[in-house]
């Protein structure tokens, strides 16, 4: 039975553990200090009754840090290496600067609140990157009660609190999606910048199939069926090596093409007789056969495509450089059908300062009298590439496909009773290829109708001719050339 014990002017309580040894506590679970001998045979006593039912939980458990905790912790997580390093920031650059010396009994609900909000308010992170830095570190003080060092998980977020801001606490912005014309006008942009045709089916193919980027990169040749492709697999770039693994939440399954796209996907392989890799020793994928890959031959990093095809084809303009705004894509349309054969670019026009060309051992470098050097106009400001998969759900959905088959084409799966007794029939999957084959056709159909129907990616001119006879030949407008604060210090790093 616990008996108190006078300790000067406070009090202390010794109890019985299972084991037989004896432990002591001169403060409740409110952290005040016992005053009087009933306080503490009280404490004492509720001790050895959660002993007896096996929910005692020592007390000096939750003496350990956050920050060794944290070191104890992440080596036990079995993710993804992107999601690792995801957690690895939010934890050396937001969460153990704050927190990293406290130790787990004394987190409180409070100042967890308060540091959330610190976070944006201050100019340390947004306002979305500081709920998901919350979030893990929920996540990590849930297996610290698992572990039986603390009894209740500070971070948990209450219900029902705060100012009412709809149905969404913590809102992003949407993502951007293309229409089909959209996305066509886009690849055929990137194809022109990279002077090949590979660009505008590797896109065309993300749109009609709802790929993610590292399954379209990571699809090899015989994943390829003609009529589907199979998705076994993705490749992505994690730390200067190419990892190839499982797709993403292992969703494995099986896309049907419309026919444009298997005759386009034909076309590819046909024009690249192996598709092996050129990415070799411990820094490759392994090997394989692909459908897709960059211009030397290895996989093309999303970052990469982004700043030198997908953005200036979308923007109209190159990424900004260090120590220079970006530069408007030039585009010659006198020596090629719109939107023109792109052309060396040079600095925007400063409203307000004489503006003239750059010059080339004292010529200029354009004919200016002849005008024909246009810039491009953005075509959808904010659009990425997986704006193309979230356009593609946009379509099935205006089409009126099942969820369930709009769902497993994009690698998900519905939730509850509602997925257990859902299940893709063949005739769901005709109606898919037959409105996806229908709006490619609508596509050419709008393009042909641009520009005199004429395209300078000799691919997309070859399928624009059965759509160009009596296209009006309308022109897009064009534009001529023309006269957080410091993230804080990392404090100690996750083991």
């Amino acid at each position: 039975m616990a008996h108190a014990e006078k300790r000067g002017k406070y009090w202390r309580v010794r109890y019985k553990r299972a084991d037989g040894t004896w432990a002591s506590a001169t403060r409740g679970d409110d952290g005040h200090r016992f005053t009087t001998s009933k306080e503490a045979e009280a404490y004492g006593n509720e001790q050895e009754a959660d002993i007896r039912r096996n929910l005692w939980r020592d007390p000096r458990a939750g003496d350990i840090t956050l920050t060794d905790w944290v070191n104890r912790w992440y080596p036990a997580q079995d993710l993804e290496e992107t999601t690792l390093d995801g957690y690895r920031w939010h934890i050396e650059v937001h969460i153990l600067p704050y927190f990293g010396e406290v130790q787990l009994r004394l987190l409180n609900a409070l100042d967890i609140a308060a540091w959330e909000l610190s976070l944006h308010r201050t100019g340390v992170c947004g306002k979305t990157s500081a709920a998901s830095a919350r979030t893990l570190l929920h996540t990590i003080l849930s297996d610290a009660v698992a572990a039986g060092l603390i009894p209740a998980n500070p971070a948990v977020r209450p219900r029902n609190r705060g100012k009412k801001a709809g149905k969404s606490r913590i809102r992003g912005p949407e993502e951007v999606w293309a229409s089909p014309l959209q996305a066509l006008l886009v690849a055929e942009r990137a194809s022109l910048l990279s002077g090949r045709p590979d660009e505008l089916i590797h896109l065309v193919t993300i749109a009609y199939t709802g790929l993610r980027w590292a399954e379209s990169i990571g699809l090899e040749r015989k994943y390829f069926r003609l009529s589907t492709i199979r998705v076994e697999q993705q490749v992505y770039e994690h730390r200067g090596r190419w990892v190839k693994k499982a797709p993403k939440d292992d969703s494995y399954r099986t896309i049907h093409l419309p026919p444009f796209l298997s005759d386009l996907l034909s076309r590819q392989l046909q024009a690249h007789e192996s598709g092996a890799c050129a990415c070799k020793g411990p820094q490759g994928c392994g090997g394989g056969q692909y459908v897709f890959l960059g211009e030397d031959g290895t996989h093309e990093r999303r970052s990469n495509f982004g700043r030198r095809r997908f953005r200036p084809a979308v923007d109209g303009r190159f990424a900004d450089a260090k120590d220079r705004p970006g530069y408007p894509v030039l585009a010659d349309v006198a020596q090629a059908p719109w939107p023109g054969i792109v052309r060396r670019s040079w600095p925007a026009a400063v409203p307000g300062q004489e503006f003239a060309p750059p010059r080339r051992q004292g010529f200029w470098r354009y004919d200016i009298e002849q005008h024909h050097v246009v810039s491009w106009l953005p075509i959808l400001p904010g659009l990425k590439v997986h704006g193309l998969r979230h356009g593609h759900k946009v379509w099935l959905d205006e089409d009126d496909i099942p969820a369930v088959a709009s769902e497993e084409r994009l690698g998900h799966e519905l939730p509850g009773i509602i997925g257990t007794y859902s299940h893709t029939s063949p005739e769901m999957v005709r109606r898919i290829t037959t409105s996806l084959q229908e709006r490619w056709e609508a596509s050419l159909r709008e393009r042909a109708a641009i520009g005199g129907g004429r395209s300078p990616v000799p691919l997309l001119d070859d399928l624009l001719e059965p759509f160009r006879s009596g296209a009006p030949g309308v022109d897009l407008p064009k534009i001529s050339h023309s006269p957080v604060s410091d993230l804080r210090p990392r404090p100690k790093k996750v083991v």
